[in-house]
């Protein structure tokens, strides 16, 4: 058995694993904040149909969740830096790996929250809307007063299930030359000849910070209802 599995080893690579879990963490709360953004962003121009923008954004949404996220990240990793030296004579060859995977994330997280936040500003009665213009609330005031508060009860389920999923999708960074939390385990079980200690620690982690982030959502989406 410590041919293929022993405690030792593991008590002795968590501590080292532990070390990279920060970059990994990192790469996830930038990806939530611009999805937060930028789908909020895409949500109101589609909720409000503005011209041409509206019309953009559908396509883009479409698109973008049809693609698989490891292969529009591939594509952002090798053919942004290509189109910023072509188009606009920029070199960005020597930019962070980071930079391009959050700018994978934030294209893909567009428009996946971008769709959550539509469905759940479409579920608030358009009768609230017209009240809050009734009584001489400008368009903003309206969304950020009354539509934006109601819908973020209906996006809190889809939205903590999403947060799950950038966090499941950054183990796919280290494809990319990243030394984060599960490139410093490939490299451990490298170097090391022993590859089971270290996955089953990073499956223990992975497995306890995605259980933990959906019962947190559970609990803010219940605290969400019974205030309703």
């Amino acid at each position: 058995m410590n041919r293929y599995f022993s405690w030792e080893r593991l008590w002795d690579v968590i501590p080292k694993l532990n070390k990279y879990l920060p970059v990994t963490l990192k790469v996830v709360i930038i990806a939530i904040i611009l999805g937060t953004v930028l789908g909020l962003i895409v949500a109101a121009i589609r909720v409000y149909k503005v011209p041409v923008l509206s019309q953009f954004f559908h396509v883009y949404t479409v698109l973008l969740r049809s693609v698989p996220f490891i292969v529009l990240l591939f594509l952002v990793y090798y053919y942004v830096p290509f189109f910023a030296k072509k188009f606009f004579g920029l070199d960005i060859d020597s930019w962070d790996k980071i930079i391009f995977i959050e700018i994978a994330f934030a294209l893909n997280e567009a428009a996946f929250m971008g769709e959550i936040f539509r469905g759940a500003f479409e579920s608030v009665p358009k009768l609230q809307s017209e009240a809050a213009y009734s009584i001489g609330l400008s368009k903003p005031q309206a969304f950020r007063r009354i539509l934006l508060p109601q819908a973020v009860k209906v996006a809190i389920p889809m939205y903590g299930t999403n947060i799950v999923w950038i966090f499941a999708s950054s183990s796919v960074t280290y494809m990319f030359g990243m030394l984060d939390f599960l490139g410093k385990t490939k490299t451990i079980a490298a170097s090391s000849g022993h590859i089971l200690e270290a996955y089953i620690y990073v499956a223990f982690v992975y497995a306890a910070i995605s259980i933990a982030i959906e019962y947190l959502f559970r609990l803010i989406d219940k605290k969400y209802t019974f205030g309703a």
